[in-house]
């Protein structure tokens, strides 16, 4: 996995890395057991301080969502899933709540919206129907 920061953005770096760790676990780029890369090795990358990525690698062990070993580094723990659950839920959510806002501010009715949603997930679906599956998505749920 790449990690990237935005350094111009109003969220701390660390909360950059945080949630870019939760996202590659929900969308299961990362795994239980996967390997982080060691604390220098991706300040170096991302040309920030080491201690930034030590807060973001804390925070995420105190969430469960990694494991430090001495000497061994960091990993995803097993129960990483479940925890990534939450914010998978929480990330689609605010998705869904954009989508509509905007789509009724264009004055769409909650038929049209169904029926456009629908239409597009249909041709998703045959236009991407492996990569789709791949990634969980079957016609119908």
């Amino acid at each position: 996995m790449r990690f990237s920061v935005d350094t111009t953005s109003a969220t701390p770096i660390y909360a950059q890395l945080i949630a870019q760790v939760k996202h590659a676990i929900a969308s299961r780029i990362l795994c239980p057991g996967d390997a982080l890369p060691s604390l220098r090795e991706l300040a170096g990358q991302l040309r920030v301080n080491p201690l930034t990525v030590a807060r973001a690698y804390r925070e995420l062990e105190q969430q469960g969502i990694v494991t430090t070993e001495h000497g061994r580094g960091s990993s995803i723990s097993a129960q990483a899933r479940e925890q990534s659950e939450d914010y998978r839920q929480e990330t689609l959510t605010e998705v869904v709540d954009r989508f509509l806002v905007e789509a009724f501010r264009l004055g769409a009715s909650p038929t049209e919206l169904r029926a456009l949603l629908e239409a597009r997930l249909r041709e998703m679906s045959n236009e991407h129907g492996e990569e789709l599956t791949a990634h969980g998505y079957q016609h119908g749920e």
